[in-house]
């Protein structure tokens, strides 16, 4: 299937990204392994026989393995936004804070 080959490309693309993030040292050791484990687990399911990925989906309770796949996506999506939602939140009040110490400071 095309799919496997362009998805497999992207993948390839991504690890690139995260190569040059390394060389520049722009995150973490950390960071830069979850996303190279994250991202092997997605070649490994590409490129899975249609049949193991349906046995696990069935294990899971799930008809069809491809559905698995895409629950678990939906899933970590919204983990995602609710992380990136409650960093922008935190920033928000850190700079109101910031704010309003320098407005006080400008007023004496």
């Amino acid at each position: 299937m095309i799919i496997q080959y362009i998805a497999t490309g992207i993948i390839a693309a991504i690890y690139g990204q995260l190569v040059l993030r390394v060389l520049k040292d722009k995150t973490s050791i950390i960071k830069i392994l979850f996303w190279l484990i994250f991202w092997a687990g997605a070649i490994i399911l590409i490129w899975l026989p249609k049949g193991i990925i349906d046995n696990i989906g069935q294990f899971f309770g799930v008809e069809k393995g491809l559905d698995l796949v895409v629950y678990l996506s939906i899933i970590i999506l919204f983990y995602i936004v609710l992380r990136i939602y409650n960093k922008v939140d935190k920033t928000q009040k850190n700079i109101t804070k910031i704010i309003r110490e320098i407005a006080k400071t400008n007023a004496k």
